[in-house]
């Protein structure tokens, strides 16, 4: 993907500093990339429906595996951490339900909102878990391996998303 193709740049200074999670969230940014050359390409009519599905079911196999972390590590914030996850699930739900019933394209309103909300939920609360784990002494080491592989099967069920581009 070349300069004029990123809508949304991966820095360092979104890092949670657990590797597996960080490539997580950088495939989420891969995804909304990928949606934001479609629109600029003109193919989203083509190919939206399927970048949003790819969004939604790697989002949440993303925080399955994010929320079980931070039950292993019995982070004490876990509840208001699941109902932000919640949450984003359903308003992306609602605006892939709209963008199907609005006769004019939401593109340009759907990636402003997940740019927003990533940016703003990695750096908020997805940092706080982070840093509260590590003060905590939890070693990642053994999760991040489990996590991987784990992963791994989880994307195999929900589909190789990945194939439509």
């Amino acid at each position: 993907m070349s300069d004029d193709e990123v809508f949304f740049k991966w820095s360092p200074d979104y890092s949670v500093n657990i590797k597996t999670i960080d490539s997580q969230h950088q495939e989420l940014i891969n995804i909304l990339n990928r949606l934001f050359v479609a629109v600029s390409l003109r193919e989203g009519g083509k190919v939206i429906a399927g970048i949003l599905k790819a969004l939604t079911d790697y989002t949440k196999t993303h925080f399955a595996l994010e929320e079980r972390l931070m039950l292993l590590a019995t982070y004490t914030d876990i509840d208001a951490h699941k109902l932000e996850h919640k949450k984003l699930i359903e308003q992306l739900d609602q605006l892939c339900k709209r963008h199907e019933q609005e006769e004019k394209p939401i593109y340009f309103e759907i990636l402003r909102f997940l740019k927003h909300w990533l940016k703003e939920h990695i750096k908020g609360v997805d940092t706080k878990y982070s840093m509260a784990l590590h003060e905590a002494g939890f070693s990642l080491a053994a999760w991040e391996r489990e996590a991987t592989a784990e992963f791994n099967v989880m994307v195999e069920k929900t589909g190789r998303w990945w194939k439509m581009w």
